[in-house]
């Protein structure tokens, strides 16, 4: 959601199914685990229910009522739906943001942003997240949540790639669909946004000589629709997501909001959608023909779009008063659906809602961090033998003023999240040297540390001080991006490429820590033989210094994947950011490491990329066609993604085929987790890329142990879009199936095959 105070002020106060017990003690000293949140006296129902009660309420109102009902108007939330006082009703608060409750507002959990969750690729983690976002919406008496935010990382330099789940539409779309589950079991329904092609923030709003302003046309084919934009939004479907949020931008020439062709065809019509469209925060251009399209819900309203002007549009005979019951009719069946007219919290915005969830967040936040080097085992560090630590960088403290963060370009401090919208207000924030000074108290650790970066006298002067002269150099670096505009370039903020030259020159084992919102361009110093490891922290929450320190020091084994390419050379990324007003996706299906297998691009860090403390094999692999007598994986997969308000219509489409069985094992001496991740080749009807992600489970393993992992591949894992046809087939041939620990060949652990 756009709010008009971004730009000035960085916004007001900026399972793949695998059927076994997962293993959440995964260090061998430290076990951050919580129980799983959830609320027990949320009792949801299913969409024949919820569309029955919602006709039975849409029959008991006037017509004026019915079309005020598809404007937003004024309230203490950023959206708000009007009462209807005769028939008992209190309206629906509508309130940012996918990473808890946003919009300024107090006393709520900053939680790790969707790219550092992702980043867990753990499924238990999705789910748990989510449950603890909803518990604060339904704490605050909020209605709708603004998220999940599932646009593609297509652009490495958009503006908003830290509020959604990396550059793979699997991934994407597995992270979505647990987080619209953990989010509605809380009785709050879910957002799906922004849909759709809403890849960059450049020109999302221009106004053209005549006419009312517009959004930049991401242009693109069917196939490349359907494979990999739509793919996480008909998760989201599947999940059972009560409203979709239509976007900024055009598709193909037409504004989304009014945009029959993907609201009435591929949503509502294609995935059976029975929720609500509403529209972003002034993405609604025209009233009449964006209702006859598809749009349910106009926000923020007051602007004479919808809501009450519809009835003069009834009576002239331009909207059908059937027309006009459907609109409303989808947006109170999510109320009913989710239980909302029972005992539903009042709006309370100022109520503190934040539990115990920084443990929670915690875990989450750590669980996301991501190993990408590690010479000669420099980390984890041993308390007993390395005494001496340097720190650098104004990334490693906290921002000049305050919380809340207020830059354009980049911000000097540790960050925590991104900035616009889906910004949270933290009560509180634990920048790394705080953490760090701590640890020293703690286990007797001599630091030193300047985190004026522009300060090169005081830097080097420390580097020549004798007492740390064999220590170890932690250089903290940053880069920030925000809703409303696209970030400049891939480097690090403030020169922050020569604050890791300078210390690396003399330093001899040097660590930096990146903190960054997407991909960052490492090669200034990336080979650098004095830079002896990589730790991309990502955006790991108000906790981040515990999360870096308990990485550092092998309380926690890092165990995250990078869930998008880290490119050498920019360019290689095979797309940019638009600055015309017409976005052309002539990549098509190739993105990310599709394009970089595609064009034979070797990449700094693969797609999937994140090392370990300890080591893994992997043994084992069987493939199995699954009958109809084997019932055990059709019911653990029922238990694990169904629930009473899941889209019944889409249910057919995930049901299991193959069983893909391996072994792994962890063969160190540290406890750890591993992520086996499931690429598939398909056959050349398909016209593919080289492979695919279709699959992947988080594993924790104790030092030694061994595990039984089973994956399963659905009629939709294998299908691709015939664009003849207009429907998924699944292509006559051979496929082959990779197990790997990245989408680099040279990470293939297992491979075998199958045909059809």
């Amino acid at each position: 959601m756009w709010l008009s105070s971004i730009l000035y002020m960085m916004h007001q106060y900026v399972y793949f199914l695998i059927f076994f017990n997962i293993c959440t003690s995964y260090t061998n000293t430290v076990n951050t685990q919580t129980k799983p949140y959830t609320v027990t006296n949320v009792a949801t129902r299913t969409w024949t229910e919820a569309i029955i009660l919602a006709k039975e309420f849409v029959a008991q109102m006037t017509l004026e009522e019915k079309c005020n009902m598809t404007a937003g108007v004024a309230g203490h939330c950023a959206g708000f739906v009007t009462p209807v006082p005769h028939l008992n009703f209190g309206g629906l608060c509508f309130q940012d943001s996918p990473s808890g409750v946003g919009d300024g507002i107090q006393f709520s959990t900053a939680f790790i942003a969707g790219i550092q969750i992702a980043a867990t690729w753990d499924r238990d983690l999705f789910y748990q997240r989510a449950a603890a976002i909803g518990q604060e919406f339904r704490g605050k008496g909020v209605h709708f949540a603004l998220g999940p935010m599932m646009n593609i990382d297509r652009n490495a330099l958009h503006g908003r790639n830290w509020e959604g789940f990396g550059a793979d539409p699997y991934l994407t779309g597995e992270n979505s669909f647990y987080y619209v589950q953990g989010l509605q079991d809380q009785g709050v329904v879910a957002t799906a946004k922004h849909y759709i092609c809403n890849e960059q923030e450049s020109n999302r709003t221009y106004h053209p000589k005549i006419g009312p302003s517009q959004g930049y046309s991401a242009n693109l084919d069917d196939k490349t629709m359907h494979e990999i934009y739509l793919w996480p939004f008909a998760e989201s479907v599947a999940a059972g997501a009560g409203s979709v949020m239509c976007a900024y931008n055009q598709v193909n020439g037409t504004q989304a909001c009014q945009n029959s062709k993907i609201l009435n065809d591929l949503l509502k019509g294609e995935l059976d959608f029975q929720g609500n469209v509403m529209s972003d925060w002034g993405a609604t251009k025209v009233g009449i023909q964006s209702a006859l399209s598809g749009l349910d819900i106009e926000m923020p309203g007051q602007d004479g779009l919808m809501g009450y002007a519809l009835l003069q549009a009834i009576r002239n005979g331009s909207v059908t008063e059937a027309k006009i019951n459907d609109m409303v009719i989808r947006i109170l069946a999510p109320y009913y659906l989710l239980g909302q007219d029972l005992n539903y919290p009042p709006v309370n915005l100022n109520y503190d809602v934040t539990r115990d969830h920084y443990l929670l967040n915690r875990q989450l936040g750590t669980a996301g961090i991501i190993l990408l080097k590690n010479t000669n085992n420099t980390l984890p560090f041993n308390r007993n033998t390395d005494k001496y630590y340097s720190i650098y960088g104004s990334a490693a403290s906290r921002y000049s003023d305050g919380v809340d963060p207020h830059g354009l370009d980049g911000l000097d401090g540790a960050l925590y999240q991104g900035g616009g919208s889906g910004y949270v207000r933290s009560t509180y924030f634990i920048d790394p040297l705080t953490a760090l000074l701590i640890s020293a108290r703690d286990f007797h650790l001599q630091i030193q540390y300047i985190i004026d970066q522009d300060d090169y006298v005081a830097i080097n002067r420390s580097l020549e001080n004798s007492g740390f002269l064999d220590g170890k150099c932690l250089v903290f670096i940053n880069a920030w991006s925000s809703e409303g505009r696209d970030r400049h370039n891939l480097f690090a903020y403030h020169n922050g490429d020569n604050l890791v030259k300078t210390v690396a020159a003399r330093c001899a084992s040097t660590i930096v820590i990146v903190n960054s919102v997407s991909q960052l361009n490492l090669e200034a110093w990336i080979d650098n033989s004095n830079v002896t490891a990589v730790v991309w922290a990502g955006l790991p929450g108000p906790e981040y210094g515990q999360a870096i320190v308990d990485i550092l020091f092998g309380n926690y084994n890092p165990g995250g994947k990078l869930v998008f390419t880290i490119a050498k050379n920019d360019s290689d990324y095979g797309t940019n950011i638009t600055e015309t007003y017409n976005s052309n996706y002539t990549e098509g299906v190739f993105l990310d490491y599709r394009h970089f297998d595609k064009n034979n691009i070797t990449p700094r860090y693969y797609f999937g990329y994140g090392l370990s403390y300890t080591t893994f094999s992997f043994s084992t692999l069987i493939i199995a066609k699954i009958s109809q007598e084997n019932t055990n994986v059709h019911t653990s997969y029922r238990r694990r993604r169904i629930s009473s308000y899941s889209n019944r219509a889409l249910l057919k489409f995930y049901e299991p085929l193959y069983t893909i069985t391996f072994i792994v094992t962890n063969t160190g001496n540290m406890n750890g987790s591993e992520v086996p991740q499931l690429y598939i080749g398909f056959p050349d009807e398909a016209a593919q890329p080289p492979k695919i992600l279709r699959g992947f489970e988080r594993v924790y393993l104790d030092a030694g142990e061994s595990k039984k992992m089973t994956l399963a591949l659905t009629s939709r894992d294998i299908s691709y879009w015939n664009v003849i046809n207009q429907k998924w087939i699944v292509a006559s041939g051979k496929y082959t199936v990779w197990i790997a620990t990245s989408a680099n060949n040279s990470d293939i652990k297992l491979d075998g095959f199958f045909n059809i």
